[in-house]
């Protein structure tokens, strides 16, 4: 019988920043070599993949993370200037009184309300120590890794979600669907249980050795309209039969999952 969540499988990490990134998708290349520099020094980052906006507002992960975050970091162009999901993000940010720095990517002019700005002749590295140094912090010495990595199979997926979350996941190969960085990629088929319904879901799964990740993007059927989502899952320890792991992204909420291979 697989084990439940054990708290004990999940140490606590006092002192974690969170950081809110916003940023334009022509620059998400950008922004997510900062995201993994700056989860890399120990913060947690928080980042709205989605995109989606509903009368006006980010879902509300994002209004949550926003809320939580200790600083808002935007990368900031001329494609920034123009998104309407980084201004809206920069508004509610100003709302709740978070600090706002700006890492520059060209000479698009730079909103009045920066609390600072960061040049775009600054390489990530030091945008990432600046980021730190306002925080009032240091960042932390490069953790090591689990080279832990998912492998194709049937695997139960468990979550903390307050009302209970179960994924029963067979895992197919795909080499088509392998980047050059994924250990194993490929498509899933599976049952999504959540807050006692059940319904089918499909998707594809990316597992990386090296970082200890493994992503998941999931459309699952719950009644007449699916919902999709992407979980990218840090991997935390434990054997290539049972692992545990966290949600790599989030601020205001962070789920912890245990992976069991069946």
């Amino acid at each position: 019988m697989a084990r439940e969540i054990d708290p004990d499988d999940f140490p606590a990490e006092p002192g974690r920043p969170g950081i809110f990134l916003a940023f334009a998708q022509e620059d998400a290349s950008r922004a997510l070599n900062l995201d993994a520099l700056l989860r890399a020094g120990g913060a947690r980052t928080a980042l709205d993949e989605s995109r989606e906006l509903h009368n006006g507002l980010p879902s509300e992960p994002v209004l949550q993370d926003l809320g939580a975050c200790d600083l808002l970091l935007v990368v900031w162009s001329r494609h920034a200037a123009a998104d309407a999901h980084v201004s809206e993000q920069r508004r509610l940010a100003a709302s709740f009184g978070k600090p706002c720095v700006v890492r520059s990517l060209d000479p698009a002019p730079v909103p009045a309300d920066t609390s600072r700005q960061l040049p775009p002749e600054d390489d990530d590295q030091e945008v990432v120590a600046a980021v730190y140094r306002l925080l009032g912090m240091r960042p932390q010495g490069k953790a090591s890794r689990p080279q832990l990595a998912v492998d194709p199979g049937c695997w139960r997926i468990t979550s903390d979600a307050q009302h209970g979350e179960t994924l029963k996941l067979d895992l197919t190969a795909a080499h088509d669907e392998a980047s050059t960085a994924a250990t194993s990629a490929g498509y899933l088929t599976g049952v999504h249980q959540r807050a006692g319904i059940e319904g089918k879901v499909t998707g594809r799964w990316w597992s990386y050795a090296a970082e200890g990740q493994l992503d998941l993007d999931l459309e699952s059927s719950f009644g007449l309209r699916p919902q999709r989502a992407l979980r990218r899952l840090r991997l935390l320890g434990g054997t290539a039969q049972d692992i545990a792991a966290e949600d790599l992204h989030g601020i205001a909420t962070v789920l912890h999952y245990r992976l069991i291979r069946e």
